[in-house]
């Protein structure tokens, strides 16, 4: 017996193709949260291994640095790193949670508060795009059904029985206009049917995407970029580049020339086809977008800004890819297909709470892009003041204050408007006590022992063997095989201000290490060659003594002969 048809059924029915393509698919949602879950994994394992450095409170980045605004801070509860390690195991489960789709609408909250806690915490100090945009992309996902599809939540709601016998009329929650219902092969069953329309927040994350896009586009006005050499320029930065791809690269200068005006363009207007209903534009912004970041991630060092950019492109992936995704799951691995399932919400509810619930979702959906407009606003009068009509908005209503609260400011910087022209690398150097090695003592830098602390895993540290050399024969530091560990260690020797609290970290780790051995203080070497030039210069970038009684010693150390 056929089902009756609704006012739904019977508008979606007569959907003509370009509106039934207008919405984005649920799997797609559920994709996305796969994606975004698996870099977050990434950024938490990342801080788990370098969490005394980066996380404690006599780290690199002492919470007197931190630039305040947001509106949680977990870390700044914790006083001891035993507290620390604990928030960082509750973030690994909420992470876990949230990837697999378990308690999802409530684990993507609490991944969101420790992502902007982290954000908040490693401010002006080893902070870069992606804990930026990763905080902006779980708060997007809070409008989102991430549940409803392909997720644990979805299974126990649905069990193991086949969605054959859900009405075809029903509507998916957050979703203000079902499309047309799906027909997809399952081994069991010829025609079974799902709604997968995505809600209309989903465009939320899109929005996120290209107001960064937008902004850093708009940015990109230095000379490299408008003469085409900033690709190149950026491979031969050794702090940035990752062998053997980008050395490979940048034997070709007419195709690096070629790849940063397609960059310019691509972040400028490529996004936009993404908005298009059509299958066919969305497919061609997925491959291009995911082309560009997976080639950057390749040839470039960035740290998981790729990844979370990435995981966002995922939202618009089409339907086309999304059927042959489950058809081949189908095919080669059906116990785990049995997994993908699409949750649909029960026709029960009278008439009256059916339009509660619909008048709340809508709320909820305009508050959504009421945020996401007054984000993209708000880093439009950033950009520039005098050309944003929005300018009178921002400032009478405070909407400036809310978005840092939220931790959605619109602040990317993606090499603009030029990269850097000096490649860049560091060694530290910790001057040792001795006997002789005091002020009074003729010449007495010739007693003070040296050791290197910047390992060659490419972070500093005091377990690692060290070369012991006096002040007087010091060499010129060497090129280490590896010079930065990760991302966050290249931001923190950038600017000097930034890797000041290096020598407190360093001082401290070496009396929890080297009980027997005093450390006097440190010395900091920046190591820098300008593109295109290859010859490397020295400078001594900083002098920290570890207790007031070795401040005159360190000042008094005659500077080395190979400095520049």
């Amino acid at each position: 017996m056929a089902l009756p048809r609704t006012l739904a059924s019977a508008v979606t029915a007569k959907m003509p193709p370009l509106w039934s393509n207008l919405w984005l698919d649920l799997r797609a949602l559920g994709v996305f949260r796969l994606a975004l879950g698996a870099a977050s994994l990434v950024e938490v394992m990342e801080l788990i291994t370098f969490q005394g450095a980066f996380l404690d409170e006599n780290g690199v980045c002492p919470p007197a640095r931190m630039s305040s605004g947001t509106m949680f801070d977990l870390y700044l509860a914790c006083k001891s790193p035993e507290s620390v390690f604990v928030l960082l195991l509750m973030h690994l489960l909420a992470v876990l949670c949230f990837m697999f789709g378990f308690w999802t609408r409530l684990s993507g909250f609490v991944c969101w508060v420790f992502a902007m806690s982290q954000h908040h915490r490693l401010s002006n100090c080893v902070e870069y795009g992606g804990d930026r945009l990763r905080s902006h992309l779980f708060f997007w996902s809070l409008f989102q059904p991430l549940g409803l599809v392909w997720s644990i939540d979805a299974y126990l709601q649905s069990g193991k029985a086949s969605q054959v016998d859900v009405p075809a009329t029903e509507w998916i929650p957050l979703c203000f206009c079902p499309r047309a219902i799906e027909e997809l092969p399952h081994p069991k069953k010829e025609k079974p049917v799902r709604n997968t329309a995505a809600p209309l927040s989903a465009f939320l994350i899109l929005l996120q995407l290209a107001s960064m896009y937008e902004y850093t586009a708009s940015t990109k006005l230095g000379e490299s970029w408008q003469s085409g050499d900033a690709v190149l320029q950026t491979l031969h930065l050794t702090q940035y580049a990752r062998q053997p791809v980008a050395s490979i690269l940048a034997l070709f200068p007419s195709i690096c020339r070629l790849f940063t005006h397609a960059t310019l363009y691509i972040e400028k207007y490529g996004w936009l086809l993404a908005f298009l209903p059509f299958q066919l534009s969305r497919l061609l912004a997925f491959s291009m977008f995911f082309g560009l970041h997976f080639g950057l991630n390749l040839s470039l060092r960035v740290g998981g800004f790729q990844l979370f950019v990435l995981s966002a492109w995922c939202v618009a992936l089409p339907r086309c890819m999304l059927d042959l995704l489950e058809a081949q799951l189908q095919r080669f691995w059906p116990r785990f297909a049995q997994l993908l399932v699409i949750s649909q919400t029960p026709v029960g509810p009278s008439a009256a709470k059916r339009a509660m619930r619909l008048g709340c979702v809508t709320a909820f959906n305009l508050l959504g892009f009421s945020l996401i407009f007054l984000a993209i606003a708000e880093g439009c009068l950033h950009r520039d003041r005098n050309q944003c009509a929005m300018a009178p908005l921002m400032r009478d209503f405070g909407a400036q204050q809310l978005l840092k609260k939220l931790d959605l400011l619109q602040r990317y910087n993606m090499f603009s408007p030029d990269p850097p022209r000096k490649a860049v690398r560091v060694q530290l150097y910790g001057v040792l006590a001795s006997s002789q090695c005091k002020v009074g003592v003729q010449e007495f830098w010739k007693y003070c022992r040296v050791v290197e602390l910047w390992s060659d895993r490419g972070f500093p540290s005091c377990a690692t063997k060290m070369s012991l050399q006096t002040w007087d024969n010091l060499s010129a530091p060497a090129r280490q095989p590896v010079d930065f560990a990760t991302n966050r260690w290249r931001k923190l020797v950038e600017k000097t201000e930034k890797s000041k609290g290096l020598g407190g970290y360093m001082c401290s780790q070496w009396q929890a290490s080297h009980s027997p051995s005093q450390l006097l203080g440190l010395w900091l070497v920046r190591v820098s060659s300008e593109w295109p030039k290859v010859k490397e210069s020295f400078t001594a970038e900083m002098k920290y003594w570890c207790s007031s009684h070795a401040k005159e010693l360190m000042q008094k150390l005659p500077p080395q002969p190979w400095l520049d």
